[in-house]
This record gives C-alpha cells, sequence and structure tokens, in this order.
C-alpha cells in the first residue's frame, strides 16, 4: 500500500496506464491554415529517416481544447510539414506550443512532441477568426481567417500518421544518450463541422522560435473547425545519434543568448 501520492498503487498505475496509452482531445475549435513553402527547405527540416512529400505542403493552426481525458481544457498551435516515412505519407511536427504546463509535459514526455509554454489565443467573431502564439514578448504566429455561410457538418473521419523524436542530452551535454527513437502517433478523429475561407500567415522573428525560417510561398486554403481527436503511438524504428544530432536543438530555445553570462569558478 503506497504511503504517499508520489508513489502509486497498483491500481493506481493501472488507471494512468488507460489514460497514457488512449488520450483524448474533445470539443476542439480549431483555425488552420494551409501553405506551400520551399522544397528544399523542407528537405532540410526533415530528420532522417523522414523525406520530403511529393508537394512542399505546410499547415499552421491553433486550436482551442476545450475538454480532453488527460489534461483538462488547454490551448494549441502547431506548424506540420508534409512528409512521407516508407512511403506512407504523413506529417512531421516543427514545433507545437502550448498554453499550459501539463499539456506541455504530458506530450513532451509520451510523445516526444515538440512542446514549449506560450501564450495563445482564438478569437473568433462571425466571420473573421484570429490566432495568436505569443513568446518573450514576441507574437511570432499569428493567423486570421476570413469565412463566409455557416459551419457546415460534414462528420469527416480522418486517421493521420504524425512523427516525433524521442531523445535525451547526454549528461555530460555533449552528444545524445541514446540513439533517438522515431515515434508514430496517429490521430483518429472526426470534424463535426467545418466552413472554408481564405487566410492569412504571418511570422515574425523570435531567436528562439524561428519559424520565419519557413518561408510562406503561397496560402492556399483557411479551415475553421470544430471536432475530436484520439492517439495511439509506436515507436517504428531508431535513428543514429550523430545522425540526429543538428536536429537535436531544435525543441530548446536558443541558450547563446546567455552564453555570455560571466560565471564564477
Amino acid at each position: 500500500m503506497a504511503r504517499t501520492r508520489y508513489v502509486q498503487s497498483l491500481a493506481g498505475v493501472s488507471a494512468l496506464q488507460e489514460v497514457l496509452a488512449a488520450p483524448a482531445f474533445l470539443d476542439i475549435r480549431t483555425l488552420s491554415i494551409a501553405f506551400e513553402t520551399d522544397p528544399a527547405v523542407v528537405a532540410e527540416l526533415l530528420p532522417p529517416p523522414l523525406a520530403p512529400a511529393a508537394a512542399p505542403r505546410a499547415t499552421v493552426s491553433v486550436s482551442e481544447i476545450r475538454r480532453s481525458n488527460c489534461v483538462g481544457p488547454f490551448n494549441g498551435a502547431a506548424i506540420n510539414l508534409a512528409c512521407t516515412y516508407q512511403g506512407e505519407e504523413g506529417l512531421y511536427c516543427l514545433t507545437m506550443p502550448m498554453d499550459t504546463g501539463l499539456a506541455v509535459t504530458f506530450g513532451r514526455e509520451l510523445f516526444a512532441e515538440p512542446k514549449k509554454l506560450a501564450e495563445i489565443s482564438l478569437d473568433v467573431a462571425g466571420g473573421n477568426a484570429r490566432g495568436r502564439v505569443s513568446r518573450h514578448g514576441i507574437t511570432y504566429i499569428e493567423l486570421t481567417g476570413r469565412f463566409e455561410g455557416q459551419p457546415a457538418e460534414p462528420a469527416l473521419h480522418y486517421a493521420v500518421p504524425h512523427y516525433y523524436f524521442r531523445f535525451l542530452p547526454a549528461a555530460n551535454g555533449r552528444g545524445l544518450a541514446f540513439d533517438p527513437e522515431l515515434i508514430r502517433v496517429t490521430h483518429r478523429g472526426t470534424v463535426h463541422r467545418a466552413v472554408r475561407g481564405e487566410g492569412t500567415i504571418t511570422f515574425r522573428e523570435s531567436r528562439h522560435d524561428p519559424v520565419i525560417d519557413l518561408p510562406v510561398l503561397s496560402v492556399t486554403g483557411a479551415t475553421l473547425s470544430e471536432g475530436e481527436t484520439h492517439t495511439s503511438a509506436e515507436v517504428v524504428t531508431t535513428v543514429a545519434a550523430e545522425a540526429f544530432l543538428p536536429y537535436a536543438y531544435g525543441k530548446l530555445d536558443d541558450l547563446l543568448e546567455w552564453a555570455d553570462t560571466p560565471v564564477t569558478a
């Protein structure tokens, strides 16, 4: 029998594992904008063994997740790049800011999602929507959408693989502790209501979140939707630590901002 809540009973472990094995994110409202980008930039951003999709497609989204079975309500955002793994189409997430600490740690530790704590808002009024993501006093992602008519009810079901890399830095700060795992997280869900329209994307300079390095060559559409997502995950392969190392620091803020701070031995 566990005497403290830092140590779980067998029943508590079983209950927690049920949540970890089947996270559900419900009552989601999302402003999503699709765009075409530079294929050379996509090729640089995708860690091996991921490969670019046939077209350099990307999406940026801001969401309100108003219910979940694991972390409560929160707001989140994501930039996803179209990719392939062993010929299967999927998405590679470049960055995934969240506005609660629990939402950050849950997905980062479980799936290795590239999450950071941020200020995130999604405002919808009439046929207009605006999403903002801010860190360090900079609104580095801003979306606007314009929509006509009422959202339709398509009851669209989907299953999309998302890819993340789980790794840890070596304890001495040099290299990685082990060969990273490539994790495939399958998002299965339903779009209950959606309306398509036009949108704009603004990426602003931030040394800690350099999303502006991803060119927006043309916006191909905007969607305002409501739905739900259920996730499950599996490790599909490992990657040599040396090959992945150049990509490993993209999850961090730019630590070199403080590197010149005097250090007293």
